[in-house]
């Protein structure tokens, strides 16, 4: 059975929301209540989180920059196999 609440929110937090999650709000709100519905907690992701953000930034950034080296599985196996050689 289906229940029909209606509330009111600023159209600014809506577009927050929105713009920060990618999703749309009432899908968000969908998301919040199957979560308590099936035993979760009320709370944000971490992901979404001030400082994971300025990380993931951060992160973006260095790649962008050439910092980061990245390896195939076929690499990270070579690299693994020589070290348990030492």
């Amino acid at each position: 059975m289906a229940e029909m609440i209606n509330f009111a929110i600023d159209s600014r937090d809506v577009k927050t929301f929105e713009e920060k999650t990618g999703l749309k709000f009432v899908d968000g709100m969908k998301l919040l209540m199957d979560n308590l519905k099936y035993g979760g907690k009320l709370g944000l992701d971490p992901f979404w989180s001030e400082e994971n953000q300025k990380h993931l930034e951060k992160s973006i950034n260095e790649f962008k920059e050439g910092k980061v080296v990245s390896f195939s599985a076929e690499e990270w196996e070579k690299i693994i196999n020589a070290q348990a050689i030492q």
